[in-house]
């Protein structure tokens, strides 16, 4: 197979849904251009799998409203990296992707094939080193797009919290009863 140019990559990617395909092209713009347009997008689908994977081990299904997945955050993260984000922060989240999933063949396997458990202590352990570096960690940038992705959508904003289309008067302090979700 032969190499593509970078511009015959874009080409080829924004007629397959180019809003999405920005990590791919950085990805693929780090190795020197060496990746054709079929290995960028399975990229991509990789990471989008991976991201979703975490956001719904952050924010998971529980008794009172469905979890990350099943409110789709994958392609909502992916996009909001690629449209939202410095190109500094989509290699650092690339690159953080890459490693995890290095750190997760070593526990074992694939991070979607881990028990729950595992998974969990595995993002323990991310979150701990994320809060020593601070803001310039990949975690930091993952976790806040799965809260946004999460919480936007109609699932987070309607199930999760409570969600009142028309609000009406304002009171600032209003008891919660157990087990109620908070306002949004």
């Amino acid at each position: 197979m032969r190499a593509m140019s970078r511009r015959e990559m874009l080409k080829a990617t924004a007629a397959a849904g180019g809003a999405l395909a920005v990590p791919g092209w950085l990805a693929a713009c780090a190795r020197g251009g060496r990746e054709t347009a079929a290995e960028a997008q399975s990229a991509q689908r990789a990471d989008r799998a991976l991201l979703e994977d975490i956001a719904d081990t952050l924010l998971p299904t529980t008794a009172a409203s469905p979890g990350a997945k099943a409110a789709g955050v994958g392609v909502t993260m992916a996009l909001l990296l690629a449209d939202c984000e410095s190109p500094e922060v989509q290699q650092r989240v690339a690159a953080g992707l890459q490693a995890f999933r290095e750190t997760c063949r070593k526990s074992g396997g694939a991070f979607a094939a881990l028990a729950q458990p595992e998974r969990e202590r595995l993002l323990r352990e991310v979150d701990a080193a994320a809060q020593e570096e601070g803001d310039t960690h990949w975690f930091s940038s993952v976790r806040q797009l799965a809260l946004t992705a999460y919480f936007t959508s109609e699932i987070g904003a309607t199930r999760a919290t409570r969600y009142v289309a028309v609000p009406g008067r304002y009171e600032g302090c209003i008891p919660l009863e157990p087990g109620q979700p908070a306002w949004w």
